[in-house]
């Protein structure tokens, strides 16, 4: 479907919406669609977000993904206060990138026009992409000094440590004033570092978590038990259902969760999959362990031996790679500090 096929579904679905939203503010897309080239056909394996703008204390739950004409959205909800100080909008990656791209649906009142011009004129300034790049090495400080694994199963510890290991992708896109996106932030990256001519810095940055190139056959194995324990967790029912992922892992979240994974490992780098195949595997897990502790263990092998194929063999060994990933942050700090640098010449020359 095009792209423009797949906005109109979105307003059509915000129109219906509105009828019975009192408190609604706005509405604006975020995520991946703002990347995309505007005759380009979008795949099934994504979906498309949708922030609503609430007045404050209106705000409700995250709705979560629908399917509206074929078109998977994932709708979002954010209070407009979140907008009331402008330096906090451009240190916020999900804000600042959303917002200076300024796909609105929504705008009563103009609030996210004006807001849309601020972001835009002061986006790529090097202070707040800076600011923004800070915001991600801070996260990892933080969640590896205060990685406590008393009390947690093991596949949230492998979950911690999977989205805590994959944020070090970020910090490379943002100094390419790029989106900050989740499943394909890997080859995301790749790209960045390759058009800069520093592609030898992304076998370190995968390193993090894919230690050993595993290949597509050894991937693929993989992915079918993965494939079978997704199937066991979609149906699972139970205490699983207030988990903020809940809908991520169902028959819904299947094209983007399992039809994701698959189409990143049908490529040139199919250890560009990984980290989705392991969020995905690790929320299965999360999920059966709240609502079939025995069909958990049952299905517990296939995870190990995943993670066992990334250098986790021990519950010992997460805490191990958070270290090397806090070694790893002036490194990390010093390409994006590059990339910042090549740009704004390239700029200048232009």
């Amino acid at each position: 479907m095009k792209k423009s096929y797949v906005k109109k579904a979105a307003q059509n679905w915000l129109e219906k919406y509105r009828e019975n939203s009192p408190g609604l503010a706005g509405a604006y897309v975020s995520g991946s669609y703002l990347a995309a080239a505007e005759d380009a056909q979008w795949p099934e394996s994504s979906d498309v977000d949708i922030m609503l703008v609430w007045q404050a204390g209106a705000c409700p739950p995250k709705l979560g993904k629908l399917r509206e004409q074929g078109v998977l959205l994932e709708i979002s909800s954010i209070e407009e206060t979140e907008f009331q100080d402008l330096p906090h909008v451009l240190s916020t990656h999900y804000l600042a990138y959303a917002l200076q791209a300024g796909e609105i649906l929504y705008d009563p009142q103009g609030t996210l026009s004006a807001l849309h011009q601020q972001v835009r004129e002061a986006y790529a300034k090097r202070e707040w992409v800076e600011a923004r790049c800070e915001s991600f090495y801070r996260r990892i400080r933080e969640a590896v000094a205060g990685y406590r694994p008393e009390g947690m199963s093991f596949a949230q510890k492998a979950n911690g440590w999977a989205f805590t290991t994959a944020i070090a992708c970020f910090p490379i896109l943002l100094a390419n004033l790029e989106n900050c996106t989740v499943r394909k932030r890997y080859p995301a990256a790749r790209q960045v570092l390759k058009a800069y001519g520093m592609e030898g810095f992304y076998p370190r940055l995968l390193s993090l978590l894919v230690p050993e190139p595993l290949g597509k056959e050894r991937l693929l194995t993989h992915m079918d038990g993965l494939e079978k324990t997704f199937s066991l967790a979609c149906a699972s029912t139970g205490p699983s259902a207030g988990c903020p992922f809940r809908q991520d892992i169902s028959q819904e979240g299947a094209a983007v969760a399992i039809g994701g994974s698959r189409e990143l490992l049908d490529t040139e780098y199919p250890e560009d999959a990984v980290f989705w195949m392991l969020a995905t595997f690790a929320r299965c897990h999360i999920i059966l362990d709240m609502d079939n502790p025995a069909l958990s263990g049952e299905r517990l092998p296939a995870f190990q031996a995943f993670l066992a194929d990334l250098g986790i063999s021990r519950e010992e060994d997460i805490a191990s790679r958070l270290q090397s990933l806090a070694a790893f942050l002036p490194d990390l700090e010093k390409a994006a500090g590059e990339i910042i640098d090549q740009r704004e010449k390239q700029q200048r020359l232009f």
